[in-house]
């Protein structure tokens, strides 16, 4: 039979091991993971493209890589309805922040659809950049072919060129991908929504218009709040 002191030792020592996981995970999601607040700043400092009115009651952030299949595949099955139920009607704004991570093509697609912006024409760029979407790093958002999607939008292409090649983007798109890192992104498209209230709801992942819809609903009406949440399965409080 097993002597008392060493079976104490024992469950001290396991006691010891579990309080130390704790507090490192702990942490941890203190490091990742900024207050409510603070994330709900960050998430809406500058100037983001904005599609929709500003004086929507929700904000949809969404973070994504036009390079990504999933948020090619978002984007023309669900982005059409999101937009037409929710930001049409004035019921949340939709804002664009980079998170690329397929390589340089991601990066060159970002620069080109800002430069297109230059000219008022971001939303437009963004649009035909996901429906000529191909397989990640297979020549179709080369710096020459962002060229010619930029003809196809009859922009001025001397501009163009100039704020494409120029370089200034660089700073916003390293910007948003920190962002997206330490507000907790781990793919994409990720979409943090918050309310008139502050509270923020995340979607990660291609989730369907209706997913979006019931976070709105929820977000626009503060007794909502006191609501059993959502489905964990797509959604989180932050």
């Amino acid at each position: 039979m097993e002597k008392a002191p060493r079976r104490v030792k024992r469950v001290i020592g396991a006691a010891i091991i579990v309080a130390l996981i704790i507090i490192v995970a702990y942490a941890g999601w203190r490091f990742i993971s900024p207050t409510p607040s603070n994330l709900e700043t960050n998430l809406l400092a500058g100037s983001p493209p904005t599609l929709g009115s500003v004086n929507a009651s929700v904000t949809i952030v969404e973070f994504g890589d036009y390079q990504c299949p999933t948020c090619g595949g978002w984007y023309n099955t669900q982005e059409a309805s999101v937009v037409q139920n929710l930001i049409d009607t004035g019921k949340a704004r939709l804002v664009w922040r980079d998170y690329d991570y397929f390589g340089p093509d991601s990066t060159s697609a970002s620069e080109a659809a800002y430069a297109a912006g230059e000219q008022g024409m971001f939303w437009q760029f963004h649009d035909l950049l996901f429906k000529n979407q191909q397989a990640p790093n297979s020549g179709w958002a080369s710096r020459q072919d962002l060229a010619k999607f930029a003809q196809q939008l009859g922009l001025n292409m001397t501009e163009f060129n100039q704020d494409f090649n120029s370089g200034k983007y660089d700073a916003l798109i390293n910007s948003n991908h920190s962002l997206g890192t330490q507000a907790g992104v781990t793919q994409t498209p990720t979409f943090f929504l918050i309310g008139p209230s502050g509270k923020i709801v995340t979607i990660a992942g291609g989730q369907p218009e209706s997913v979006f819809e019931q976070a709105v609903a929820q977000l626009s009406n503060a007794e909502a709040m006191a609501s059993p949440m959502l489905s964990a399965k797509y959604l989180a409080y932050a």
